[in-house]
């Protein structure tokens, strides 16, 4: 007999065994490095929990800011006390997140009722799929596995409650709802879905439809009216995008789709970075008439479940269109299918393609487990992809090489590894592609600065703040140069000016602090040191005593 626990072990020996190697890669230099390697002052106070609430994610001074997502920075906050900086410890939770979300998946399919063997094996290959393999191999791409363990457990929660009509399962639902929108901006989609399951799925009783009807639906009003509060309590008006915009927005990137859907098919074309100039239409084409065929011949079609699947499926992928900026690349990161792709899988399951299997037949389980073997080894290529930096953006260039981004960090890591001419090449290709991209000149502007040619590298720091005048390392690395050409006043303005920006930028704090100091200018050196201080960073002794006694 089997045991209740036996499906979850299977799911997380072989969650385990596809992304052990995982366990062991470095950073991409995409996001990670900013929300982790930038960011260790902030992650190793635990009482910076709350805080977390209160600040962009990633702790932008200026009109910038977009992106709120508090849990995200508490869950690398957590991971900093156990393991530092150290990534074996970020990366081990991805997986557990990732474990997580495949058994809850198995769960909630069961909680619509279909068949456990088939929830099953949909599980599975929620778990081995090439297409979410980012959201375990890239360390930010958990935010997305977040959000699925969030709503998955909020519709399991509301599920039973409908059911059972008891007071914990919907408290547990709403505490799930608000997980889910302190995680990702597209928690909110959960609401109407949850209407559409309500209204054209669940059998109504008449003992609890009005108190069902009212009760959750009114707190998770509450809810979000808490939520939109306090994110615009924090971000404000950074990068305002009107309804309109979004339209546009979704418009423009609606196409896609067709692409997505192709790499849930037929994963065969997967990019670490992929953008819609550089990805085929083919495969998704070749999906979309198979999937309708598939429907098409279905004799008893539960239109209310294939309805509900199509609107899980563009209800938590087309948020993802929605860019501040229609200016720039878009580009098409495969992690944002990790939701979605469960409303693929109900349209699925209500098909007679896979409704009539007969998984007692041996043949039958033998081709299921083909079809998981290879998904579960392209998922393992894939994912080597992820294993540092310069595998990341080498990835990147290869397979969106019209995506002056790619160019741009993969520049970026070839001078981070002093590799110069490479990194020089890599950044002229980035401006071919765009002369406005920014950081390119900043990075352009080191590299003359390294070789001695001062004169080109103070024309690149201007060049770049032109274009992103609130670019504060260009006016730290300006500040700099000015400081080793010996015009110090003009340095000192620049840092200040960084300081303006981020007065919390740490480098230009420590610039002005030492040459104040170097200067005998005591009482600005103290005003710098301070905040070195306060920050609880070391200041030179000489100047401890005295900033003690300051009350800094």
């Amino acid at each position: 007999m089997i045991k209740k626990w036996t499906p979850f072990a299977i799911i997380a020996i072989i969650g385990f065994l596809v992304y052990f190697r995982t366990l062991f890669f470095n950073f991409t230099y995409l996001d990670d490095n900013n929300l982790i390697l930038d960011n260790q002052l902030f992650l190793s106070n635990l009482a910076n929990i709350f805080k977390s609430f209160s600040i962009d994610v990633f702790h932008l001074f200026n009109n910038s800011a977009f992106y709120y997502r508090p849990l995200l920075n508490i869950s690398f906050l957590f991971d900093y006390q156990l393991g530092g900086a150290f990534p074996f410890i970020y990366h081990l939770t991805n997986m557990v997140l990732h474990i997580t979300a495949s058994c809850l998946l198995f769960i909630f399919l069961i909680k619509l009722n279909y068949r456990k063997i088939i929830s099953f094996i949909f599980s599975i290959i929620f778990l081995v799929h090439p297409v979410l393999t980012q959201a375990v191999a890239w360390i930010p791409g958990r935010n997305d596995s977040m959000l699925a363990v969030f709503v998955l457990l909020t519709f399991i929660f509301f599920i039973k409650y409908l059911k059972e009509e008891k007071g914990n399962n919907l408290l547990f639902s709403l505490i799930f709802f608000a997980a889910s929108l302190f995680t990702k901006e597209s928690g909110l989609l959960i609401v109407p879905i949850l209407i559409l399951y309500f209204y054209f799925i669940y059998e109504k009783r008449e003992k609890n439809y009005l108190s069902t009807k009212h009760t959750f639906f009114i707190w998770s009003i509450c809810i979000v009216i808490f939520w939109i509060l306090l994110r615009h309590l924090v971000i404000g008006n950074s990068n305002p995008i009107s309804f309109i915009g979004m339209i546009k927005s979704i418009w423009i990137n609606f196409p896609a789709v067709i692409q997505f859907i192709g790499k849930i098919f037929l994963p065969f074309n997967l990019s670490v970075l992929p953008i819609m100039e550089d990805t085929t239409f083919i495969y998704g084409i070749i999906s979309i008439i198979l999937l309708l065929i598939i429907i098409l011949f279905t004799k008893v079609k539960r239109w209310n479940y294939i309805l509900f699947g199509v609107g899980w499926f563009f209800a938590f992928l087309l948020p993802s269109f929605i860019r501040p900026n229609t200016g720039l690349v878009a580009d098409f990161i495969q992690h944002r299918l990790y939701v979605p792709i469960i409303g693929i899988f109900i349209i699925l399951l209500e098909t007679d393609f896979v409704n009539k299997i007969n998984f007692k037949k041996k043949s039958v389980l033998v081709m299921v487990g083909i079809l998981i073997f290879i998904l579960s080894v392209t998922s393992i290529i894939f994912s080597g992809n992820f294993a540092n930096r310069l595998a990341f953006w080498n990835n990147a260039v290869n397979n969106s090489p019209h995506y002056p981004l790619a160019h741009r960090n993969l520049g970026a890591m070839e001078l981070l590894d002093g590799n110069m001419d490479n990194a020089e090449k890599e950044f002229k290709k980035a401006l071919i592609l765009n002369s406005n991209e920014q950081m390119v000149h900043n990075n352009l502007g080191l590299i003359y600065a390294e070789r001695g040619q001062f004169v080109d590298a103070e024309i690149e720091y201007n060049k770049e703040l032109e274009i992103n005048p609130i670019y504060e390392n260009a006016y730290l690395n300006l500040g700099l140069l000015y400081f080793q050409t010996g015009r110090n006043e003009e340095a000192i303005i620049s840092w200040k000016k960084v300081l303006r920006i981020n007065p919390d930028n740490i480098e230009a704090l420590k610039y002005l602090t030492s040459y104040y100091y170097k200067e005998k200018n005591y009482q600005e050196a103290i005003m710098f040191a301070g905040k070195l201080y306060r920050m609880g960073l070391a200041i030179p002794t000489e100047l401890l005593k005295v900033v003690k006694l300051s009350g800094y």
